[in-house]
């Protein structure tokens, strides 16, 4: 019975879509004649009712303009409002293509509208300051900077990136969510982000963190543990690892090597999930393998309380 509902439903909120298509663009024709066509519509059900319906602007091929609808007739400021938005976030978007540019940069994509852009870079040690430092002069060259990072993907695989539409409005095709998941889901890849003073990047403050795919982040975490695992079993033979905290580091102007926590106890805990109240500062391999000895870290939980643990 639910699946019948549910079919019934989306019927419904079909028919609604092309009817609030139809709506917004006989508004936008009223408004903005011959400025604004309709791109495409979806319906918002079952997340919330009625329609987001998008529209090309035919004077500038940057910008998307979305508008939800969700009676028969939208307030006309909304339509108006939606547009200057649009305009808007293209020419911030064309001074941060052309900030990168400059640069030498292209942005492949955005995580966020404006913000987050995804641009090709393959570091290797002793080469990761100096891209910092070009990506913090791309960032304060940007006259619409705010607080953002940098997702950096490798070379191949902004290669192989393709567009569903090539036509489609370009802040349409930059944040598509086919883009993006082509970009973080198949590889690692990396995130530059830096520490913000007066609208730009502060000198020298850039750190490079590696982002791993899920199922890559599980093997590393369980191999750490493992390592770590080994270790305390000739140093604190009582010890018993609880996890890796998630938390690692690249270290600084190297992409071989990260630093992280592993959290142990070494006498009972109230259950079934023992969160450790010691820890092991690690290095290791991108593998997971230990690189020189942990430092011991302990009592950095007080009973089943946060954890207190120095900065990365």
């Amino acid at each position: 019975m639910l699946w019948l509902v549910m079919l019934l439903g989306a019927a419904t909120g079909l028919l609604g879509t092309r009817r609030h298509r139809r709506t917004a663009a006989r508004m936008g024709d009223r408004l903005f004649p011959g400025r604004l066509s309709v791109y495409g519509a979806r319906s918002r059900f079952p997340a919330a009712g009625g329609a987001e319906v998008m529209f090309r602007v035919t004077d500038d091929p940057d910008a998307v303009v979305r508008l939800r609808v969700y009676r028969a007739e939208p307030e006309e400021d909304e339509l108006r409002k939606a547009v200057a938005d649009a305009l808007d976030r293209a020419r911030t978007w064309r001074g941060l293509d052309a900030a990168f540019r400059a640069g030498g940069y292209e942005v492949y994509a955005l995580g966020n509208v404006v913000a987050e852009p995804w641009i090709a870079a393959d570091p290797r040690n002793g080469t990761v300051d100096d891209l910092l430092t070009r990506i913090a002069a791309c960032l304060t060259r940007w006259s619409g900077a705010t607080p953002t990072t940098v997702l950096i993907a490798h070379p191949d695989l902004v290669a192989g990136l393709k567009d569903r539409d090539p036509s489609a409005p370009t802040l349409l095709r930059v944040t598509a969510r086919r883009r993006l998941a082509a970009l973080s889901g198949q590889r690692p890849y990396y995130r530059a982000w830096f520490d913000w003073r007066d609208g730009v990047p502060v000198p020298g403050s850039g750190r490079l963190d590696l982002v791993r795919p899920f199922d890559d982040s599980q093997r590393f975490a369980a191999a750490v543990e493992a390592s770590a695992a080994a270790w305390l079993a000739e140093a604190v033979p009582e010890a018993t690892v609880c996890s890796a905290t998630g938390v690692w580091r690249l270290l600084p102007n190297r992409v071989d090597r990260v630093t992280g926590f592993v959290l142990y106890r070494d006498e009972p805990e109230p259950g079934p999930v023992y969160l450790g109240k010691h820890a092991l500062r690690v290095t290791t391999d991108l593998d997971g393998a230990l690189v020189g000895d942990p430092t011991v870290l302990p009592h950095v939980r007080e009973g089943r309380g946060r954890l207190h643990l120095p900065a990365l």
